[in-house]
């Protein structure tokens, strides 16, 4: 079977202190479109009962990342996230917006779409005894049928979120 390979992702962490400083920026990096992404486009345009992106997850993975690297994750078998924290952001609670060429917002449909999410402070909870939540995994999820459908992935190493820092994650998905 012939792959089509010009959808893709890049994602971009911002970790904000208290004050508002910056304690960590990933930059853009690359993400994993999944398969199950491709699935999901193919029923909205058979006019299958297909919703787009209903929510982010993110989730603490494995601890043995932090030693060994997070594998990457197989676009064709995955399907969820190794650990993922409960509740889930849903698509309420993101931004979304198109995006033109030159990545600045626009009112109209394009190729170009930009998810963003805030992890306010407390969220998610962080897991005693200690003080944070450690953060090595998130994917956006869509719906087939009333079935979760993973969009892309991305596993990264660990961020320590405690209950005073705000995470700012941008996802933009390029059609």
């Amino acid at each position: 079977m012939q792959k089509i390979s010009n959808i893709r992702g890049i994602y971009r962490d911002i970790l904000k202190g208290k004050e508002g400083d910056t304690r960590y920026d990933s930059g853009w990096v690359s993400n994993a479109i999944v398969d199950k992404c491709r699935v999901l486009l193919a029923g909205f345009m058979k006019n299958e009962s297909s919703n787009g992106i209903q929510y982010l997850a993110v989730g603490k993975g494995l601890e043995q990342w932090d030693t060994t690297g997070a594998p990457a994750p197989d676009p064709v078998n995955i399907t969820a996230l190794e650990n993922k924290f409960m509740p889930t952001i849903p698509v309420s609670e993101l931004q979304l917006a198109y995006l033109d060429e030159n990545e600045a917002e626009v009112a109209g449909p394009t190729h170009r779409l930009q998810i963003t999410a805030t992890l306010n402070p407390a969220y998610p909870e962080p897991i005693p005894p200690g003080n944070t939540y450690p953060l090595r995994e998130f994917g956006l999820f869509g719906q087939l049928d009333s079935t979760d459908f993973m969009i892309d992935v991305i596993r990264h190493p660990v961020i320590h979120k405690d209950a005073s820092s705000t995470l700012i994650r941008v996802v933009r998905l390029f059609f």
